[in-house]
């Protein structure tokens, strides 16, 4: 996620798809005040950064969170997977020297 912060007021009709929303101001649903910082993904900055009707700039991104994957193991059964190879050894038998005696 991404945590933004309002640089001009604006009304937004996506509203439920912000996380987060924390306010400097009035709470009015829908309408975000300068100062106001919430968590959006990447289409909504895109979208808030003047990829808009519009064409204007209405935050500036604040913090970027990365995504933390979760695993569905514990890493060390993970390295054991990793590690735990089958591995198949073959053994070819020297060849017997034929001595020639004369």
């Amino acid at each position: 996620m991404i945590r933004v912060e309002v640089i001009e007021q604006f009304t937004l009709k996506n509203f439920y798809k912000l996380n987060n929303i924390k306010r400097k101001s009035i709470d009015a649903k829908g309408t975000l005040f300068i100062g106001d910082t919430f968590e959006c993904d990447e289409d909504m900055v895109k979208y808030l950064t003047g990829n808009n009707e519009q064409g204007k700039t209405v935050v500036k991104v604040i913090e970027i969170e990365p995504e933390i994957k979760i695993l569905s193991q514990s890493p060390i059964e993970e390295l054991e997977k990793a590690i735990n190879v089958k591995a198949e050894i073959t053994t070819t038998k020297p060849k017997k020297k034929k001595s020639s005696k004369k």
